[in-house]
């Protein structure tokens, strides 16, 4: 026992001993500042600005840090901030106030400066945006609603009631591009000195849009549920390259890779794990980047002038363009975060993220980095092989005790196997014995035996069970047991395990599945005595066809003994085929020729109480025409027999098919099948009327010969339907 409890300690230790993606693995440490209850926006100059909203109290808090991360807060009465701008000169906000929205500029020392009312009408759910600023021009989006607005001149014009949010993009100080929706189209338009309109492009419909230009390049995005079509285009706006995306929008960004080309950076998921890719337009794929399988849930995939930034829930990894690791951090977003969206600033000497509430680390240079990397992969290579002595040791430790078990890993899928200590207690089973006694693996072992055995179809089990016991000798013995819906019949083996004293350890009872080599056995008679059958048939029809006849009549029937002597010779060899032949021999064959010979078949004579009909459409199909024809003649024989007290028998054959399945129907409107028949037909030798059986079986064995499969509808007293599924390919 001290030896397992070694190994359990062991165990429990493993995981602070691999450090294989350990933060100092990396050339940057990320040291934790400090968090600070807000989101997180980038400041023009060095230095980055946290705006909380504060519900409760109607203020906003403004914490602004330099890049020495030196911090100064302003609180904003009566304020809800919805948007921060920043650059060159210029820091503005939105902020609104008793529903009022207001455009708010600060000086330099973060002081409102000027306070400019944009709208009297907001509610809290509009989403307003800066979108561009140069001097005392805006340009402002309030859902989708885009307006220019000029505070120096007091001037606000509303540029699209139909603007599709986050697809603003600034050409030039006079240009600039967005998209417009317009009676469920939407084109790109160019916009002159927020006065002169013009359609450029119809872009297809979408989910959300995304614009950009990269690389002297306009690249449009149409994002839908699971994927994205990109669109390129020269600056004359000529298509160059579209591709597909097969990630979400938040899993990928568009970026250069060199002076020339872009190229595709994404989150990809495969073998439990993710990974992170670079690749071109055409799928060929440049670096990849393996995460260890703990780390889950991508958030987002962010570039910064030279670097790549994946944020995780539980981690974040900073790339160079050639996906090479800068830094990692092991990090916690909580579920109640997932909602909100993620900002990051990656600046030389700190690098901050925020959800709800903005996290704050300083960066430092990991001199030794490749030192701990080696050494770290190190101790990886030494811990599996330390498992495997141990695993080694164990074996030899402990396989006297697994000898009891052995035999489980040798018996197949469909045989039993119950294993006993000495006092009658089930202590181990494999998934064919669970599902013998009907139990799964929540219930617990260790009771005895008749505690498992509640059901009336394991008496026998139990009975078996108890004579091992009793006996204390290994022995043999048929038994049946109701399994899978049908009754087996199993060869056990009962064995009872002695130590070398003598002393019993416990008992082992397995059973062998022979149901099928008995269907099989049985099969095989049947092609037998139709083998036999075959030489009395011939006699008759050659007899038959040397009859003389002296009129029209008699010459008619006997064509129609020679019809049925042939039919039943099919029949015979049909039987002769189940019994000893798998194979199918398919050719091209034609659906309504092959149901018109079926219906031919018959003598309409015996059966003046049913009206056939044929309903079958003309296509063509490869199949062991033999086979299908006896299977849809048997469904016809049954139809027929449940109409034999029908004074109006209907029976309809179809054929017809779709792209990938073609189906062959036999309908009537006989007596129908009871509950029981019809969850039952199709099991072997299964006959409601007497027979063997054969019948249904020689149906269900050529169509799944075919890989099809058999489709029963019927309700009793209404009649029956039974469909043919075969695949077209």
């Amino acid at each position: 026992m001290s030896f397992i409890r070694f190994l359990y300690l062991f165990c429990l230790l493993l995981p602070s001993l691999l450090h294989a993606n350990s933060e100092d693995n990396y050339p940057i440490i990320l040291e934790k500042k400090q968090t600070n209850p807000g989101k997180i926006y980038n400041l023009s100059r060095d230095g980055f600005i946290i705006i909380k909203n504060n519900w409760l109290d109607k203020t906003t808090t403004l914490s602004i840090f330099n890049s020495e991360l030196q911090k100064k807060s302003l609180i904003l009465n009566n304020t809800e901030i919805r948007d921060f701008y920043s650059k060159d000169t210029i820091n503005a906000a939105i902020a609104t106030s008793k529903r009022r929205a207001f455009l708010t500029r600060f000086d330099p020392h973060f002081s409102v400066e000027k306070l400019f009312l944009l709208d009297t009408n907001t509610d809290v759910n509009d989403n307003l945006k800066i979108q561009y600023s140069i001097f005392d021009k805006y340009i402002i989006s309030k859902n989708n609603d885009l307006f220019y607005f000029d505070t120096k001149r007091k001037l606000k014009q509303t540029l699209t009631t139909k603007y599709i949010e986050n697809s603003y993009l600034q050409i030039d100080s006079n240009k600039f591009y967005y998209l417009r929706s317009s009676e469920n189209v939407t084109y790109l338009v160019e916009n002159i000195n927020h006065k002169y309109e013009k359609e450029l492009l119809r872009i297809e419909p979408a989910n959300r849009y995304s614009i950009n230009i990269k690389n002297s390049k306009l690249i449009i995005e149409c994002h839908y549920e699971g994927n994205s079509h990109i669109l390129i285009y020269t600056k004359s706006l000529k298509l160059i390259s579209e591709f597909w995306v097969d990630v979400i929008a938040e899993d990928y960004v568009i970026e250069s890779i060199d002076n020339k080309n872009l190229g595709v950076y994404s989150i990809s998921y495969s073998d439990d794990r993710y990974s992170v890719i670079l690749s071109n337009f055409n799928s060929e794929v440049f670096q990849v980047y393996e995460l260890p399988n703990y780390i889950i849930s991508p958030l987002g995939i962010f570039y910064g002038k030279n670097d790549i930034t994946v944020v995780f829930q539980n981690a974040i990894y900073n790339f160079d363009k050639s996906l090479n690791v800068n830094f990692y951090k092991p990090i916690s977003i909580t579920t109640s975060e997932l909602n909100s969206k993620i900002n990051i600033i990656n600046h030389n000497d700190y690098f901050a993220y925020s959800t709800i509430d903005a996290s704050i680390f300083t960066k430092s240079k990991n001199t030794f980095w490749q030192v701990y990397y080696y050494y770290n992969s190190f101790i990886n290579f030494i811990i599996p092989l330390i498992l495997l002595i141990i695993i080694v040791v164990i074996y030899f430790l402990y396989s006297k005790k697994k000898e009891l078990n052995s035999t489980l890993l040798e018996l197949s899928d469909n045989d039993f196997i119950f294993v006993f200590n000495k006092k009658g207690d089930l202590i181990n089973i494999n998934k064919t014995a669970m599902k013998i006694i009907e139990i799964d693996s929540s219930v617990p072992l260790g009771r005895f035996f008749k505690y498992y055995c509640i059901s009336e179809h394991t008496k026998e089990l139990f009975e078996i069970f108890e004579k091992m016991r009793g006996l204390k000798e290994s022995f043999q013995q048929k038994i049946h047991i109701y399994h899978n819906d049908e009754l087996h019949e199993y060869i056990c083996s009962a064995v009872t395990k002695r130590r070398v004293t003598g002393s019993v350890v416990g008992y082992l009872l397995s059973g062998t599945d022979i149901t099928e080599e008995l269907r099989q056995q049985k099969l095989n008679n049947f092609a037998q005595l139709a083998h036999d059958m075959q030489t009395n048939l011939s006699t008759l029809k050659l007899n038959a066809e040397e009859l003389e006849t002296n009129s029209e009549a008699s010459e008619d029937k006997k064509n129609k003994i020679i019809k049925q002597i042939n039919i039943l010779n099919q029949k015979v060899r049909d039987i002769v085929t189940v019994g000893r032949s798998s194979s199918v021999h398919k050719a091209k064959h034609n659906a309504k020729s092959l149901i018109a010979e079926v219906i031919e078949e018959f003598d309409f004579e015996f059966y003046p109480n049913v009206t056939f009909v044929d309903e079958s459409n003309d296509f063509e199909l490869y199949v062991d025409k033999q086979k299908l024809s006896r299977a849809i003649r048997n469904a016809t024989e049954n139809s027929l027999k449940s109409m034999k007290d029908n004074d109006s028998g209907r029976l309809v054959l179809r054929a017809h098919k779709n792209t990938k399945y073609a189906y062959f129907e036999v309908q009537d409107n006989g007596r129908g099948m009871s509950k029981e028949v019809k969850e039952n037909m199709l099991k072997p030798y299964f006959t409601s009327a007497g027979g063997t059986g054969l019948g249904t079986m020689i149906m269900r064995n050529a169509i799944e010969q075919h890989g099809g499969e058999i489709i029963v509808e019927s309700q009793e007293g209404k009649g029956t339907k039974i469909s043919f599924k075969i695949p077209l390919s």
